[in-house]
């Protein structure tokens, strides 16, 4: 007993006056505590590393070839020279790099236009609104700034980058010559939007709501930035490390701007009206597996609005445009082969009527700014 007592009395060390006090159990247990947290942080790492190595969607990404530059507001990769213009529009928390190598075959015969949008990715700093006329009019303004404002355009969007396609294609009747979205948050009212914003991913459902969580997480990202974008490529072993970590790259102001103009916002119905009454074709495609869009309301428009058509690809989730790239290619591309034979843009009417007296009939001045 005397021993077993001895055994569990402190020592010192011998330092002279300063002295301290060493607990073996309580050395022991600490050894044992970090052997253990090694172990877990070596798993982990293991886990990531299978997850990734075994992504389809890292191992068919690749980044997009072109010239990098600065068009107005925004930060675009440009490819191709050819005279139809193709713009692909990102989603929430994303940046131009969600469309890689994949999508240059676009270019060919056209002119790829891949932006990263207003307040995100390479145009996250922007002292301005990001709100729906806002990012109509950055878009509007790189076209310009890069001598396509006059060119016949299809445009295709991820997520948001699907309602603001259709918001800029209602504005620009008289060059654009097809949209299409994918997985495009297509919601009537608030509560709809809210309810499936959180299915878009951990950082939207993090960022979702106006409280002071979803403020003090962004902020925190703000501050932090390098270390919020390695969070979040730890927290998504199935993307490419460079679109893991662009999806940080944007401020409150900028995502709660885009949040309430583009997702909660109901001008898309509105700007499907004017592209319907105008006869530009409209394609809505979402995953049968996304749980972003209200799922039966693509078929439902392509049922009332004339022009408007749908398409379902089985087994997609929201992330089609990175997982199943070859597919929302062809797509696209159609879309472009499909409009070449179309009646030109700038002859669009409904009716007989012209597409000036369409846009003050269905509300285009206020559709951009409706609630």
């Amino acid at each position: 007993m005397s021993q077993r007592i001895a055994a569990q009395q402190p020592r010192r060390s011998r330092q002279g006056a300063h002295s301290a006090t060493v607990y073996p159990g309580r050395v022991s247990i600490g050894r044992g505590v970090l052997r253990y947290a090694a172990a877990g942080l070596a798993a982990g790492a293991g886990w990531w590393a299978w997850r990734h190595q075994h992504s389809p969607t890292v191992a068919t990404w690749a980044p997009g070839r072109g010239e990098n530059r600065r068009a107005g507001p925004l930060q675009v990769r440009v490819l191709g020279s050819g005279e139809p213009v193709v713009v692909l529009l990102h989603g929430m928390l994303a940046a131009g790099d969600s469309f890689g190598a994949a999508y240059d075959a676009l270019a060919e015969g056209a002119t790829l236009v891949v932006p990263d949008l207003l307040g995100f990715g390479g145009s996250m700093d922007t002292p301005g609104p990001t709100d729906a006329p806002a990012h109509v009019a950055a878009l509007e303004t790189a076209l310009t700034a890069l001598g396509l404002a006059n060119r016949p355009t299809v445009v295709a969007g991820h997520s948001m980058g699907g309602t603001l396609a259709l918001h800029w294609a209602a504005q620009h009747l008289d060059r654009v010559r097809s949209v299409v979205t994918f997985g495009a948050p297509l919601y009537r009212n608030r509560v709809e939007a809210d309810e499936h914003v959180a299915a878009m991913g951990w950082m939207e459902a993090l960022l979702s709501g106006d409280g002071a969580i979803p403020r003090a997480t962004c902020a925190w990202m703000c501050r932090h930035r390098t270390a919020a974008s390695w969070l979040a490529v730890a927290s998504r072993p199935d993307l490419p490390v460079p679109v893991a970590r662009s999806g940080v790259n944007h401020t409150w102001a900028t995502y709660s701007g885009a949040l309430d103009g583009l997702i909660r916002d109901t001008g898309w119905s509105t700007a499907l009206d004017v592209l319907s009454h105008a006869g530009i074709p409209v394609t809505l495609v979402e995953g049968d597996a996304d749980p972003v869009p209200v799922h039966g309301r693509a078929a439902e428009l392509s049922r009332t609005r004339p022009f408007t058509m749908y398409l379902i690809r089985p087994g997609a989730d929201h992330g089609i445009p990175l997982i199943d790239p070859g597919w929302c290619r062809r797509v696209i591309g159609d879309a472009v082969t499909s409009s070449s034979t179309s009646l030109s843009a700038g002859a669009a009417t409904a009716a007989g009527r012209p597409t000036d007296e369409l846009r003050n009939d269905l509300g285009l001045s206020t559709m951009m700014h409706s609630k």
